[in-house]
């Protein structure tokens, strides 16, 4: 691996055992590791081809939202099957 990778990848570890409600906001605890592999592929990447290792807003962006694309479904469908009436919601289900 690396080198430069790698520091970054321990900076990137550490703020986010040190900040673990900042985590959250990305992905939920289970998903850490792999995480934390995505943004290492990403920032190897980033190296490979001449750019700067710190990955972008938008890389990170784009990590969260294939990490958490089950759950946005998941949403979405939600949304579909609760209806809000003037007595509350209703669930069509």
């Amino acid at each position: 691996m690396n080198l430069e990778v790698g520091l970054y990848m321990n900076n990137v570890i550490k703020f986010f055992n040190e900040n673990p409600n900042d985590l959250i906001k990305f992905v939920t605890e289970d998903k850490k590791d792999e995480f934390f592999q995505k943004i290492k592929e990403k920032a190897l990447e980033n190296v490979e081809k001449g750019e700067e290792v710190v990955l972008t807003q938008q890389q990170f962006i784009d990590i969260c939202v294939v990490m958490n694309e089950q759950q946005v479904k998941e949403f979405q469908y939600l949304k579909k099957v609760m209806v809000n009436t003037p007595y509350g919601q209703i669930c069509w289900n």
